[in-house]
């Protein structure tokens, strides 16, 4: 692992953190009365802006040789453009959605269309595999377009929403690396979450344990991360 990289993985966990610490600000807040509610609002914007700065620090660390001092100086400027990204993955996961509830709603109906066209019962695997399609589309095509235009935005500014992003996105060979990665370094270690050894004593090694284990698997998600945002990076 190169020094680059440290930082940049450095960054994304620290950085991370504190977006994680003003969420969990926010959820503190009782939205008992109007001040409550502007507070709110403000804590959510500042955790908007402040992911916009790490992730578009990050892309142009990883884009450009200069120091991640530079890369930060030119993410403040344009950390509010973090919105449209966002907004593209939205429309992605929205879209998915709706065609999971299309599909849970009609399940018999296409059970019963497949019977009498085809004889064919066993339609378990077939709604499996949409679910998979769907969380490929869901998470594997809406991050790739997300960090497509996260990249292009970072490097050139409002202009780069109207460059090549959507392209860049949807090519292969990035999208596969990123699936593969969310796959891996996310999916996988995420089924680990609840887990533990069924011997592990009632005492204070319990607690030790899922915070360790939380956090190696915090560590390896901003891992993770950062290889999707290089790879976005790489494209552009």
């Amino acid at each position: 692992m190169t020094t680059r990289t440290r930082a940049i993985v450095a960054w994304l966990v620290a950085g991370h953190l504190l977006v994680g610490g003003l969420y969990w600000l926010l959820i503190q807040v009782p939205e008992s009365n109007a001040w409550m509610l502007v507070a709110s609002l403000v804590i959510a914007l500042a955790a908007l802006v402040m992911t916009g700065v790490i992730e578009v620090t990050a892309i142009l660390a990883w884009t450009a040789s200069e120091p991640m001092g530079v890369a930060l100086k030119t993410a403040l400027l344009r950390a509010w453009l973090g919105v449209l990204p966002l907004a593209v993955f939205g429309c992605v996961w929205w879209l998915t959605g709706a065609a999971d509830d299309w599909l849970a709603r009609h399940a018999g109906q296409i059970d019963a269309w497949i019977i009498a066209k085809t004889g064919w019962t066993k339609t378990a695997a077939l709604h499996t595999s949409l679910v998979w399609v769907s969380a490929f589309v869901r998470y594997g095509i809406g991050t790739s377009l997300a960090v497509a235009l996260l990249a292009a935005l970072a490097r050139q500014g409002p202009r780069g929403a109207t460059s090549s992003w959507l392209r860049r996105g949807l090519a292969w060979k990035p999208l596969v690396i990123i699936t593969a990665v969310l796959f891996v370094g996310v999916w996988l270690p995420w089924q680990a979450v609840s887990w533990r050894p069924a011997s592990l004593p009632p005492t204070w090694v319990q607690p030790a344990f899922a915070t360790v284990k939380l956090g190696v698997l915090y560590l390896v998600g901003n891992l993770a991360w950062a290889v999707v945002l290089r790879t976005a990076a790489r494209q552009t």
